[in-house]
């Protein structure tokens, strides 16, 4: 009886925190998923819990998801879109240098490759996702290796990226972290 009374006030409470917010049902919840899996991409990984909300709550398909497995697929998304911004960037640099010419070809030429890797991993797991497909954390671990191998033949001839480049390069990064603590949560 007291667990039944301890319930009903609960929701009680909750639906007056709800109803006071200028938030809705559908964003407290999207708000609460994203706030979840930012605590634990903080614990896992750590990130910036702050940082880690602000970037996934500017997206609104990521905003307007109701539940993890939409959460995840909405992630994977945003991961493709910025691993196809970081592609195009390497393969922009590719094409206006020549071989040996510039400081770091061959580490800018690793990076293309490395994002053209992201890019179809990323279009593979939002399939998935969708079918329930196992393999979906392989595939993000494939990715996060080959970012960091770009992360490091950057490093390694002490290339600094436009301030652009690095942002969606980290988004990129920060996604396929959550997604891959998503997916294994599914």
């Amino acid at each position: 009886m007291d667990s039944s009374i301890g319930y009903v006030t609960f929701i009680a409470s909750l639906l007056l925190c709800l109803s006071s917010s200028p938030t809705s049902i559908a964003n407290a919840t999207a708000s609460s998923l994203i706030s979840i899996v930012c605590k634990q991409t903080q614990d896992r990984f750590g990130y910036n819990y702050n940082q880690c909300v602000e970037s996934l709550w500017k997206d609104i398909p990521t905003r307007s998801a109701s539940n993890l497995k939409d959460l995840d697929t909405t992630i994977v998304k945003l991961a493709l879109t910025n691993a196809q911004q970081s592609k195009a960037f390497f393969v922009n640099a590719l094409n206006t240098t020549g071989k040996g010419i510039v400081k770091g070809f061959e580490a800018i030429k690793q990076c293309a490759d490395s994002y053209d890797f992201a890019v179809d991993g990323f279009a593979f797991s939002v399939r998935g996702i969708k079918d329930n497909d196992k393999s979906v954390s392989q595939i993000l671990t494939q990715v996060q290796d080959e970012i960091v191998r770009c992360e490091k033949a950057l490093s390694s001839v002490e290339i600094e990226l436009p301030n652009l480049v690095s942002s969606t390069n980290f988004l990129t990064t920060l996604c396929r972290d959550v997604a891959f603590l998503i997916t294994s949560q599914l």
